[in-house]
């Protein structure tokens, strides 16, 4: 039955009504009637950590001060890849979720994460950011599907004391594999620390040899067409060259101690306890030794990644900061402005970048250690000189490992499956350290024929 005129009135005036106390909000575009833009950040820190939360909502307030027009909800949610599907699948993600960048590949594939080549545009040092750190944030068409938040390359970490123990120079560590299984010895048989220790527990083993591979100039997975296929099991690969170096260093030299079942935490406490001479890690093991295990800064070092040949090749890895597929275009610029505020403003504002240093500083945070530079020499180099007029550790102690962050290639994460890759490493890595009689090279055959349908499966 049609309606009478009074009471299709009496309806668009009750509806409109509704809409103003409701403050109601075009459900397509996200944005209120008043203009504001609603967005959810997850990643809040929770209230057992107090120090981290109250930083979180200080920084939050200020962003909302700065843009009134965007309402900002916040959440604890972390990402895990199971949970991502269950909220992508029911329309409930979150419009900022940070993921680490062995997921980017296949979020794009699947379409769960939003293009935001546009929005990035926009940004106020845009064209000023790193390439190699943007590589991480791209899909193979070239377009733009996040932002990079943070980013680490892995380097040598070593304990200075043990070096002069040993009778090696701190100030100049091994530059290449040969001499770190040199020094590995010389600390083995004049102190009674681990020459060399290699994480081999919790995917650790697989990341390890990844960066070894690398460092040894080639790659863990090739591309032919549209495809990627495990290639670290070829005959004279990295990762055989690599399994090969670690056999030799403890079967031969026995320099790599009794323990062979590692996590990087095993390693870290080790290290921080003066039992492990080196270990390939990233900067954060610095923090931790400081902050966490109360370790002398004066006795710690980090330098540039072990190379074999001419090239210079580091893995790096770290999270980048996605945008829900379900986003309208307000909403993704909102976030954008978010992330921009939050995550990036350090890195390109020399006084933001210093009054952060002081302000962690005065909380006890360590301040010095080298990060990856997000944006180009220009731009980057003073927030670097900021951040250092805070510094309590002695960042000449790893300035190699600052300068590799400039000269050698970030290579990062194998682009498909890279955390079932890594699980499939662990026990040939395992099995090297732990049976004389282990062949490196049937090792690595059986590891990717173990993660083999995995790899095919995510590409169909």
């Amino acid at each position: 039955m049609r309606p009478s005129l009074r009471t299709a009135l009496t309806g668009i005036t009750a509806g409109a009504l509704v809409c103003v106390l409701a403050s109601c909000s075009d459900s397509d575009s996200g944005v209120a009637a008043d203009g504001t833009v609603t967005i959810t950040v997850s990643g809040r820190p929770p209230a057992t950590n107090a120090a981290a939360l109250k930083t979180f909502n200080t920084r939050v307030a200020a962003f909302r001060k700065a843009n009134p027009k965007v309402r900002v909800k916040t959440n604890e949610y972390q990402y895990d890849q199971q949970s991502f599907q269950t909220k992508v699948g029911g329309g409930s993600l979150e419009t900022i979720v940070r993921v680490p960048l062995t997921e980017m590949s296949g979020l794009i594939k699947r379409k769960q994460i939003s293009d935001v080549t546009e929005e990035f545009g926009q940004l106020k040092n845009g064209d000023q950011f790193n390439d190699a750190v943007l590589a991480a944030a791209k899909g193979q068409d070239g377009r733009i599907y996040g932002v990079p938040t943070e980013e680490y390359a892995m380097g040598l970490l070593y304990n200075r004391d043990l070096f002069e123990k040993a009778g090696l120079d701190p100030e100049n560590p091994p530059k290449t594999w040969s001499e770190v299984r040199t020094a590995a010895k010389a600390i083995t048989d004049r102190t009674d620390a681990v020459g060399y220790a290699q994480a081999t527990k919790e995917n650790a083993g697989g990341w390890m040899l990844t960066a070894m591979t690398y460092s040894h100039g080639d790659d863990m997975q090739k591309k032919t067409g549209d495809k990627w296929a495990n290639s670290f099991d070829a005959p004279g690969s990295g990762a055989e060259k690599s399994l090969d170096l670690l056999h030799q260093m403890r079967w031969s030299d026995g320099s790599m101690g009794k323990n062979q079942l590692r996590s990087i935490t095993d390693i870290e406490k080790d290290f921080s306890a003066g039992k492990i001479g080196m270990a390939v890690t990233g900067p954060t093991a610095v923090n931790h030794y400081v902050q966490q295990y109360k370790g002398d800064p004066e006795t710690v070092g980090l330098s540039a990644m072990p190379v074999d040949g001419a090239g210079r090749r580091t893995l790096a890895g770290g999270n980048v900061a996605v945008i829900s597929p379900k986003a309208s275009p307000q909403e993704r610029a909102a976030a954008l402005k978010f992330i921009d505020f939050y995550y990036l403003t350090t890195k390109y504002d020399p006084k933001i970048a210093g009054e952060d240093a002081a302000a962690r500083k005065k909380d006890g945070g360590v301040v010095g250690v080298p990060v990856v530079p997000f944006f180009r020499p220009a731009v980057s180099d003073p927030v670097d000189a900021a951040v250092n007029e805070h510094a309590n550790t002695p960042v000449a102690h790893f300035a190699r490992y600052t300068q590799a962050l400039k000269d050698f290639e970030l290579v990062v994460e194998p682009p498909v499956e890279a955390q079932n890759v890594y699980k499939s490493l662990d026990s040939a890595v395992q099995a090297v350290l732990t049976r004389e009689d282990a062949d490196p090279a049937e090792q690595l055959k059986k590891a990717a024929g173990q993660v083999k349908s995995q790899v095919e499966r995510a590409q169909r």
